[in-house]
C-alpha cells in the first residue's frame, strides 16, 4: 500500500511544518497544491521533500479534487495545513499499509479534534468531527461540485472507523480567523447562488444567538474557558455573516 498525502495551501508558513513532520512519517509521497503563497510555504514544503504545484483557486472542493487527481498513488490521505497526525494515528496507518489483504474496497474515517493555543494533547470533551480522509481513489473521490470538501464513496465501498485522531490547530490569531471566515463566507454565498439555495431574512434575527448557544452550550465550549467563549462567538458570527451576505446580495443584485 503506497500512500499519497495531499494538502492545499495558501500562506501556511506558521503551521505547515508541524503538519509535514507528522505526515512524512506515513507518506510515500506528499503533494502540496498551492494557490499563490507569498510567504515561506514553498520553502517549507520542499524542505520535507514535498512535490509543490501551483493551481489557481476556484473553490475548496475544486482545489482538493485537483490535488487528489495529481497524486501518484491510488491510496490518498487528505489533510489541511493546520492538521497534525497524532502519534497513535501514525502507528495505525503504518499498520494498515503493512496489511497483506486487499483493502481497496475500504475507506477510513478519522476523528479530527480541535486544539487551542498551547495545547499539547486534546482537552476533555474537545470539539471534534469525523470524516473520511483516507481512501482509495478508485473507490471514492473528492467531487468538484461547489460544496464543502467531502469524499463521495462508491456503493461497494466499506467505511471503517480508525481509533486515533488528527489534531486540528486552526487558531493562529483572531485577525487570521476573521480573514478566513470573511473569504469563506463569500465562497459559500457564491455556492448558494449557483445552486439555487436560499436563506430566509428572518434567520438574520435568530442565527447568531442560536448558533452561539449551540457551540457554547450544546458542543461544550463553555468547558474550555475563554478560548471556548471566543471560539463560540467567532463560529456563530461566521454563520450569521454567511446569511447576511446572501441577504445583501438579494437586496442589491438579486430579486430582493
Amino acid at each position: 500500500m503506497k500512500l499519497s498525502v495531499y494538502i492545499v495551501t495558501l500562506n501556511e508558513e506558521e503551521r505547515l511544518e508541524n503538519t509535514l513532520k507528522a505526515a512524512s512519517q506515513v507518506a510515500d509521497e506528499v503533494l502540496i497544491v498551492d494557490s499563490g503563497s507569498t510567504d515561506r510555504t514553498e520553502e517549507i514544503a520542499r524542505k520535507y521533500g514535498a512535490r509543490f504545484i501551483f493551481n489557481k483557486w476556484k473553490n475548496i472542493s475544486s482545489q482538493k479534487r485537483f490535488a487528489q487527481n495529481e497524486c501518484r498513488f491510488d491510496w490518498v490521505l487528505s489533510l489541511d495545513a493546520d492538521e497534525v497526525l497524532s502519534d497513535g494515528l501514525i502507528r495505525e496507518i503504518e499498520e494498515l499499509k503493512n496489511l497483506e489483504e486487499n483493502q481497496s474496497q475500504n475507506a477510513y474515517k478519522i476523528k479530527i479534534t480541535a486544539m487551542y493555543p498551547g495545547d499539547k494533547k486534546p482537552r476533555f470533551f474537545a470539539n471534534h468531527y469525523n470524516l473520511v480522509r483516507l481512501y482509495n481513489r478508485t473507490k471514492a473521490t473528492m467531487p468538484d461540485d461547489l460544496t464543502h470538501d467531502r469524499v463521495v464513496l462508491a456503493e461497494d465501498c466499506k467505511v471503517i472507523q480508525l481509533k486515533n485522531e488528527i489534531y486540528h490547530f486552526s487558531y493562529i490569531s483572531l485577525t487570521k480567523i476573521w480573514h478566513k471566515y470573511n473569504s469563506y463566507s463569500d465562497e459559500l454565498v457564491r455556492t448558494a447562488i449557483a445552486t439555487g439555495t436560499g436563506y430566509s431574512k428572518f434567520r438574520l434575527v435568530f442565527e447568531f444567538p442560536i448558533q452561539f448557544l449551540r457551540y457554547y452550550i450544546l458542543r461544550g465550549q463553555f468547558l474550555h474557558g475563554w478560548w471556548g467563549f471566543i471560539s463560540a462567538v467567532t463560529s456563530a458570527y461566521f454563520r450569521f455573516l454567511k446569511i447576511a451576505k446572501y441577504i445583501e446580495y438579494q437586496m442589491t443584485k438579486g430579486k430582493g
